[in-house]
Order: structure tokens, then sequence, then C-alpha cells
């Protein structure tokens, strides 16, 4: 077999050095070892071996470490001529790894990790290295064992001795200190937060911060109650960590923050999101984090009484919550056994207890991601536990409920019948008419609906109450509208007919002679929904002839609110904005009246709609919030989720970005409660723009992807924005190609569409793509694209599109072509210019597009300039460029000065413009040029906002002048 080839080693580990951690990376260095050792170079050897240490020190298992750094201490013990500076600092760094690794291994005996820290000890002193490093593992060893004193001990000597270069990074620091004050103490949620702030907010970084950081933040952040930044840092956090194998620590505290905060069903999905996992050959230590998370998030399952839920279990395999615990538990308990076996006490099984027996926080951390809830349900008594009065209370609050006109008055009628059933009594007709009815009011089924329905019909009529069973029998005609709208006109009729009837003979009350009238003509406009044809010509002058009989009737509150049903359904029918506005006004006079708020809010929303339509957002934005006022705490989510999410759509017109979130976030809420689908997903696409304007992508980025999801073909346009954002911030997180993959399928839907709406949103999206791809290298796939964004902004009239794809396919043509592009790039320039010069120079144009015009047109000079030096040194050769040839640079970095200077100082780009004119002019041995350059900038930037930048010119001018005088 032929000997491997040195410098294919040394490539293979330099490469290696900037890849991510994977098993993938392991393999590949485990192979560099053998052929290191193969090639018998000692120093290749070392570097093998170093860069295997690393990569398992980041990998699913770091124990695999302690073998590969044994031999690296051998050597350098035996041959320590072969470890450059390089190697003997990473050799002295391992040790702090090796430490925290036996810690981690339970069949590593205490004695071995203590020698171990102590020959940590020992060789930093003898290298000269500080007993920082050394205390914070001492630290990290006793917080295990839970040797309390020692911590204390440990953490003092860790503030007495000094920090060097073998420390850990002072994020790390920082987090492990947050950690076991969080962990250790009681009552220190602020402790911790105050120790990971460096962190949180970005001070402090290192190759596993902030995620840790973020991730340890959450249950702290819930216990202080500052539930927006617990759910930010999830939102943010959870993507950072998920699917890496070095961060199962990480990902782990997100379930168990799901778990412990009413969002069991995003635990389940973090997960199953890590499936794999469970059959991963982890580290002890991660394995029992895994289990615990597991188990904690199965025991929440079951207490919700969801023990039958489908959860990701070992072998791939689909396993039910229950199941899952049992086996989860076996593991994690026999983990902990190993590790008290090693400790000497039972502090590890006892830490991991708390875990899995934790107390789920009393109120729930909304995410704004999808929160599935089973419809509330009235829980049965318990046998025994109930007597003949109850029952009796029980059907009084359920009748003074309806005489109250109560939207819970199906809740109590449920009550009534759990309670008959505990007693075993059979109820009277009645009564098992009205529960029924209840029923039906709390089924999303169809068939339940209709079913139940039909029993209170029947149960009505045997008990005497014809006029309640013609209620009954007008919301059947309802729930039968949309299946079955021809049937809706003589059964509206017969309904009609049949009150006229029992009024005449004195056997219906005034409430259900009205509301049966009010309820058929419901379902009469319900049904002309789906088939148009079938609008009575008469509906509108029917329903004002009810509402003027029902408003002879001011005192009774159930006339009120069915005045309030037939002014809605009157503003419904009518085409008239002015009239339509006046009636839904009314409506709200009428519902305040009622005291009903939920009307209120009902009226509220469709008046806002009414007043958006006029342009006037703030007015309708006002009237939303009148709404929600109304509505208080009453549990109506249908109503409470249109009026934030108009709030949210007005908000976002008027740039508060802030509040478009948190109405989006409340309206995601409602929806998901009263089943909301499509909205509940548009909700979600406005929570995630508006933390795009606010430059929190990190979050938006799974609430549009959930969003993506429940959105239907026709929100054609939702859909490409989510994907144009997506595309966006993606890439600003790194993973361009996934964003070029958002703005692929968002053009390939526009383009089958041809939709004339989307027309500005697709020109926007080839540019960005065009962007992204060329980023990612595929230069030929992006020029294309480029030149039909040119194409599409021209098309839609946006000059400053037009403008910026324009220069950077001129740019991606250098990049391609090289100096043979130079003359059309050039051309382009001058063309570009040229158009917004006239722009520019147009009295008649609007003055927003003038200005727009003067900062591309500044822009384009500067780039041009940019361009046009690239190409004059390129012809000039070893030689290079001299000042006379550099004039027409110079001449169009003069024009973007003036442009930028022209009209309000557009401070940024005019300093940029300057300080590039005088590293030229320096460049080409005119320092006096650039002297001048800079002293001409001082006189331009005298107002206070420009103070940075002046400061920035002086420190300029005195480093030039300073080299002209050493020259």
């Amino acid at each position: 077999m032929a000997t491997p080839d040195p410098d294919e080693i040394w490539r293979l580990l330099n490469e290696a050095r900037f890849e991510e951690a994977s098993e993938a990376k392991v393999a590949a260095l485990e192979r560099a070892v053998e052929a290191a050792d193969a090639v018998g170079d000692p120093e290749l050897q070392n570097y093998a071996l170093n860069g295997l240490v690393d990569a398992y020190e980041f990998s699913r298992d770091s124990t695999r470490l302690l073998v590969p750094f044994a031999r690296l201490l051998r050597n350098f013990d035996s041959q320590p001529a072969h470890f450059d500076a390089y190697l003997t600092r990473s050799l002295y760094w391992t040790f702090k790894w090796i430490v925290d690794t036996m810690i981690e291994q339970p069949d590593v005996p205490l004695e071995s990790i203590e020698h171990w820290l102590e020959e940590m000890r020992r060789r930093y002193a003898e290298a000269g290295y500080s007993m920082h490093a050394p205390a914070a593992y001492e630290m990290q060893l006793a917080y295990h064992v839970g040797d309390y004193e020692r911590v204390a001990a440990a953490i003092e000597a860790l503030g007495e001795a000094e920090e060097d270069e073998m420390s850990d990074c002072t994020a790390c620091q920082y987090t492990s200190l947050a950690t076991i004050v969080f962990y250790a103490e009681e009552d220190s949620a602020d402790a911790a937060m105050e120790m990971l702030e460096p962190v949180l907010s970005g001070e402090q970084t290192c190759a596993h911060e902030p995620h840790y950081g973020l991730a340890l933040s959450l249950l702290p952040l819930v216990e202080l109650g500052r539930i927006d930044e617990a759910r930010a840092n999830h939102l943010r956090g959870y993507q950072m960590c998920k699917g890496k194998e070095d961060m199962v620590q990480m990902w782990a505290l997100h379930v168990e923050f799901c778990a412990l905060t009413g969002n069991e069903h995003r635990a389940v999905e973090i997960l199953a999101d890590h499936a794999r996992f469970l059959d991963l050959d982890l580290g002890v230590r991660d394995r029992q984090r895994l289990m615990e998370v597991t188990v904690l998030t199965c025991r929440r399952l079951i207490a919700l009484g969801f023990a039958d839920t489908a959860m990701p279990g070992p072998g791939g395999t689909e396993w039910t919550a229950a199941a899952l615990l049992d086996w989860a538990e076996a593991e994690r308990t026999a983990i902990c056994a190993r590790f008290d076996a090693r400790n000497g006490n039972d502090h590890h099984s006892r830490m991991s207890a708390c875990v899995i027996e934790s107390t789920p926080y009393d109120k729930p951390v909304h995410l704004g991601l999808k929160e599935p809830q089973p419809r509330p349900v009235v829980e049965p008594p318990a046998p025994g536990q109930v007597q003949g009065p109850d029952l009796d209370a029980a059907i009084d609050a359920a009748y003074a409920a309806y005489d109250d006109c109560s939207p819970d008055t199906w809740k109590a009628w449920l009550r009534v019948g759990a309670l008959a059933d505990a007693l075993g009594i059979e109820l009277i007709a009645e009564h098992r008419a009205e529960i029924a009815h209840a029923e039906s009011a709390q089924s999303d089924d169809p068939e339940t609906v209709a079913d139940g329905l039909t029993r209170a019909i029947e149960l009505f009529g045997a008990a005497g109450q014809p006029g309640r069973a013609l209620v009954a029998e007008s919301f059947l005609l309802i729930h039968r509208s949309e299946a079955d709208p021809e049937g809706v006109p003589e059964g509206a009729e017969r309904i009609a007919a049949t009150a006229r009837a029992l009024s005449a003979e004195q056997r219906i009350d005034d409430r259900s002679f009205h509301t049966s009238q009010v309820l058929a003509m419901r379902a009469e406009y319900l049904a002309a929904t789906a088939r148009p044809d079938l609008l009575p010509a008469d509906l509108n002058e029917r329903a004002r002839t009810l509402e003027t009989e029902l408003a002879a009737f001011p005192d009774r509150r159930y006339a009120l609110i069915r005045r309030c049903d037939l002014l809605d359904l009157r503003a419904r029918l009518e085409r008239d904005p002015a009239a339509k506005t006046s009636l839904l006004t009314a409506q709200i006079d009428v519902a305040r009246e009622a005291e009903a708020g939920w009307a209120v809010a009902r009226a509220s929303a469709d008046l806002a709609d009414q007043v958006g339509l006029t342009g006037d957002f703030e007015a309708a934005l006002a009237i939303c919030r009148e709404g929600l006022a109304a509505l208080g705490g009453e549990p109506s989510h249908t109503v409470a989720a249109k009026l934030h999410l108009q709030a949210a759509e007005f908000t976002m017109r008027a740039a508060d970005h802030a509040a478009t979130y948190e109405h989006a976030l409340a309206a995601s809420i409602h929806c998901d409660a009263a089943g909301m689908t499509v909205p509940a997903a548009v909700a979600r696409h406005l929570m995630g723009v508006a933390l795009v304007e606010l430059d929190r992508r990190a979050e938006a980025v799974p609430l549009l992807e959930a969003a993506l999801e429940d959105l239907p073909g026709d929100e054609l346009w939702r859909i490409c924005n989510v994907r144009f954002n997506l595309a966006e911030s993606y890439d600003r997180q790194g993973d361009t190609r996934q964003g070029v993959e958002h703005g692929l399928a968002a053009l390939a839907l526009m383009e089958s569409a041809e939709e004339d709406y989307l027309v500005n949103l697709y020109a926007d999206t080839l540019f960005l793509t065009g962007e992204l791809l060329e980023k990612l290298g595929e230069h030929d796939h992006a020029l294309e694209v480029y030149s039909r964004a040119i194409e599409a902004a021209d098309a839609v009239g946006d000059l400053a599109s037009w403008t910026r794809v324009s220069r950077a396919r001129a740019w991606l043509l250098r990049t391609i072509m090289g100096d043979s592009a130079f003359g059309e790039g050039l051309q382009t320039m001058a063309q570009i210019a040229a158009r917004l010069h006239a722009v520019r120079a147009d009295a008649e144009a609007p003055e927003t597009q003038r200005e727009a015009a003067r900062f591309e047109l500044g822009e384009t000079y500067r780039q041009h300039a940019q361009l046009t030096f690239q190409f004059l040194e390129s012809q000039a050769g070893e030689q290079g460029l001299h000042r006379d040839e550099a004039e027409p640079v110079l001449d169009l970095q003069r024009r973007a000065l003036a442009v930028f200077r022209e009209g309000p100082l557009l401070l940024e780009r005019a300093s940029l413009t300057a300080h590039q004119t005088m590293w030229l002019l320096a460049e080409l041995g005119d320092a006096q040029g650039a002297i001048e350059v800079g002293e001409d900038a001082l006189t331009w930037l005298t107002a206070p906002e420009s103070a940075e930048a002046r400061e920035g010119f002086e420190q300029h001018l005195a480093d030039l002048r300073q080299g002209a005088a050493e020259g």
C-alpha cells in the first residue's frame, strides 16, 4: 500500500479547522491520524492528533478525546521538540477539556479526576500560567458533586487569580457562573440574569455563545416575569442550536422551557426535530439531559390527558407519550445511579429529579407559534361529591344565565348535565333539550352539531316548548345554510310562518318569536354568500321592519342584542359606504345599551374595516382599540382575533412595528384558541414582518416558517412575501443557500401566476435572489436574474431599484469577465447617471422621487469612480497609475461629493466619498491634495450630529500630516 502524501494530509488538516462540528469531520480526522502514523512524521502526527482532539470535543461524545490526548501528552513529555508554540498552547488548553470530560463520564473515578486536576495545576504552574483556569474547573467538579462549600472556595480563588490566555473566554465564564448561581441558590434569577447580560447583549461571544446564554436565560426570565424577553430568546436561540450535536445541553433547555410554560406541543416539536439523537452514541451527560427533557415532556402531556399522543421514539418508530415516558425514565434513572455510585452521594439523582418533577409556571408564555388547544369542556364531578341541592343550584344558574342573555349559557347547561349524570338523575325533557342545544354549541363536528340541534327540537317539542324548539330549528337552518343553500328560503319562510302562528295562539314568548326570525334571516344571508341568486330582494326591508319592532322593547336585553344582529345584517347588505357606516355606528350604540361587550367589539371590527377603506388608518385603529376595550375579558376569541389582526395591519401602515408585533401576537393566540388556521397564519406573517422591520430577524424566521405551513394557495402575495423575508433573513444569519431556495421558490410562484398585483414584489425578489446567487458564487445564474430584475424594475417604474440592480450587474460582469467587461461597465454607469440626472433636473417630478434620485446619482458617481480606477489601474500595468491619469476618477468623486452635499447633507455617503478621495490622492503621492480635501470636509461638518465624522477626518488629517513630515 502506498505511503500517504504528507501534503495532502496537511491540506486536510487545514481545511478541517474551518468546518463545522460533525461526525463527518470526526471521521475525516480519524483517517488523517491513521495516515500521519503511516507517514511517520512526528510533527504531522501531533497536528493530526490535535485536530482529532478538537473534533471530538465538539462532537456528540466528547469523552472520545481522552485517548488521543493521552498520546499527545506522552509525545510532549518524550519529544517536546516536535511541539511548536501552537501545539504547545493547544495541549495546555486541552487540559480543561479533559477535566470537564472526566466529570461528565461516570465511569471515571473521582480520584482520577482529582489527579488530573492536580496535574493541570502542576503543569500550568511549571509553564508559568495562572491558577485561574484550574480554579474554574475545580468549581465545576465541586458543583457536580454538590460540595457547595468547595464551590464557594473555588469561586473565591477564581476571583483572586489573574486571568491569562488559559482562562476560558469571558462569555463562557459568565455562563458557567450563571448556571451555578441559578441552580445552586434559591431566588437567584436576578443574579443569574445579571451575569448573563454581557453575553445576551453581544458584548461577549464565542463559538458556543450566545447560544447557551440564550437557552440558560429562559427560565430565569420567566421567574422574573420578563415574558417578552423569554419569548424572544427562545425564538432566536433555538434556531442557533437546532440540530447541532455539540449543543444538546442548549436545545434541551429550550425543551424544558416549553414544557413548563404551556408550550408542550412546541416541546414535542423540538424533540421530533432531534428524534435521531435517541439512537446516537451521545456522551453520558448529554444522554441524561435528553432523557430528562423527554420524561418531563411526557409527564406534562399525561397530566393534560394526552397519554396517547404520538411521540418520536428510538428506532425511528412512533411511541405514545406514556410508553416513551417509561423507556426514558428507566434510562435516566440508570444513568443517575452510575453518577451517584461514582460520586458517593445522591446529589446527582436529586438534581435530575428536580428537572422531571418541575411544576409548570402559573401563566403560559405565548410564543406566537401554533398553539393547538382542545375546546374547553366541563369536567364531570366525581361520584359522591355532589348532592341534589347542587343540581338545583346549577339549574337555577343556567336559567339565570339564559335570562341575562349570557354568552356562557351553554356552559351552564353542560354543568347541569354533568351533575345529573353524577347523581344518576333523569332530567325533564326541557332540561335535556337545553343540554342537547348546549352540546351542539360546543362542537366543531358538523354531524354532532346537527344531531344535537335535532334532538333539542324534539325534546323542546315534547316539553311543550314550541318557541324554544323553533329557535333550535333556526340554528339548525343556519348550520345547514352553506351545505344546503337551496333549502334555506323555504326553511326561513316556514320558520317565520310558524312564529306568526304560534304568536297568534299565544304559545311563544316574545324572545323566541323575535329570535327565531332574526336567525332565519341570518340563514338567508349566509345561503346567499354561497348562492348569490338566492338573496331575497326584500331581506333588508324585512330586517329593518323587525328591528323597528324590537326598538319597542328598550328595557329588554334580548331585544337590544337581537337589534344588534339585525343592524349587523343590514350593514352587510348595504352597498352605500355612508349608509353602512351609519348602521355600524348605530349597532355600537345599541350594543352599549345592552352592555354586550362582544357585540360592541363585533361592530367595532366591521366599522374599523369600513373606516380603513377611506384611508384614515389612525381613526380605524382607534375604533379597534375601543372594540378591544369593550370586549374586556369576555372569551370571544373570533372577534378579538379580528380586532387584533386589523390593529396589526393599521399599525404596520403607520410603521409602528412594535405595536404591529404585539397585536399580531395577540391575534395568533385568539386565532389558535378559536381554531382559525388561516387567520392565525396571517397573524404570524405580520409578526414576522414586524420583527424583520425591527431587525430581529432570528426571531422572525420560525414565525415566518410557521406562517408558510398554513397559508393557502390563494394567499399568493402573502406566501411570496413570507419567502422574500425568509430569503433575506436566512442570508443575514449566514445561511445564504437556504435564502436562495426561498427566493427561487417565490419567483417560481409569481412567474406561474402572472398576476399584476405581484409585479413590485417580483422585481424586489429578483434583485434579492440575484444578490444571494452572486454571494454563493453562482455568477452566471446571478447575471441572468439581475438582467430580469432590471427589466422588472424598469417596467414598474422603480427607479431606485433599477439603478441599484443595474450597478450590481455591472460589477458582476467585472467579476465574471475581468478586464474585458470594463467598457460595458463604464458605459452602464454613465447611462445610469444620465437617467438619474434627468429625473433630478425635472422640476415636475415629486420631491421624494427627486431626492431618491439624488442619493442614487451620488452613489452611481462614487461607484463609477471605483470602476474607472480599476480600469485605469489595469491599463497602467506595473508602473502604476500617475496623478494626472487619475483625473477622471477624481472628477467622478468630486461629482459624487457635490451631489451628496447638494440639499440636506447625506452625511455617511459624503464622508465616505471624501475619505476615499483622500486615500486615493495619498496613494498617488499627492498628500497635499488629500489634506486639502480633508480640510474642506471640516468646513461642512459643523453640525452637532457630525461630531463623530469630524473626529474621523481630524484623525485622517493627522495621519497624512505625520506621513508627510516623515517623508
